[in-house]
Formats: structure tokens, sequence, C-alpha cells
């Protein structure tokens, strides 16, 4: 096939992905430019569209796996799985086995520990429980 065939095909299946969007369409247009480079050089009709679907095959099966990696995203947390190692502040002594209130990112919750920790100290939440949270006092390293 003329290389100028390859060039125009290559050059309309590139046109057509912003008429048709989906970042697939693309590849086969790039793939078409170089197998026209190629076909330049060589002249059998059959390696060239070998060539053509090779390449398409490659650059379509990358373009996806790396389209995933970039587009993959951990879910956002919601609900008390937000609040896991979470940080915030006693606002009320907890003495136990009695609670005490702790606010964390804005809201104030009931909470329990395995020690005593006074007002004002900064927290970290280990776990949800019900409706309240498991805390501990935040260490140096953890400020």
């Amino acid at each position: 096939m003329n290389p100028v065939n390859w060039f125009i095909l290559g050059f309309v299946l590139t046109v057509m992905e912003i008429v048709i969007p989906g970042f697939v369409i693309f590849w086969f247009g790039i793939a078409g430019v170089i197998t026209g480079a190629i076909s330049l050089f060589m002249h059998n009709l059959p390696a060239q569209i070998a060539i053509f679907v090779v390449l398409s095959g490659i650059m379509v099966f990358f373009a996806q796996r790396i389209a995933r990696r970039w587009t993959r995203h951990s879910p956002e947390s919601v609900g008390s799985e937000r609040l896991h190692d979470a940080h915030g502040e006693v606002t009320a002594r907890i003495n136990p086995p009695d609670m005490g209130m702790v606010k964390v990112l804005g809201e104030t919750w009931r909470a329990e520990s395995s020690m005593v920790i006074e007002a004002g100290t900064s927290v970290r939440v280990r776990k949800v429980v019900g409706n309240h949270l498991v805390v501990t006092p935040k260490t140096e390293s953890q400020q």
C-alpha cells in the first residue's frame, strides 16, 4: 500500500478520536502513521498490515493499562470509616471505665480509652465501636 494512504488513514483515525472520544481510536491513528513511515522502506502489503495490527494492539493494550493506573483511586472513606486514624482533641476527661468526649473532624464523639486522658490532650482514633470511639493519646512522633 502506498505510504501516503497509511498517513491519510492515520490522520483520519486520529481526527476521529476528536469526534468519538474514548482514547482508543487515537492509537490506531498513530499506528497508521508509523506504518506509513515503515512502508516508505518496505513495500510488502501483508507485512504492512501485520505491522499495523501489531502496533495498534500493543499501543491500545499499554494505553489502557496506563490509563487505569492513573484513574484508579481508592474510594473515599465515608461514615465512621473516615474517622479511623483521625486526630482529635479530648473535650471532656476520659476516665476508664467511664467515657469522655473528643472532637474529631469537627464532630464531638463519646470516647473510651484504656488509660486516663485529660481534657485538651491530642488523641488518635484507633477504631469506631458502635456510636463511640476508641482513642489513644498521640505521642510526639505522631504530631
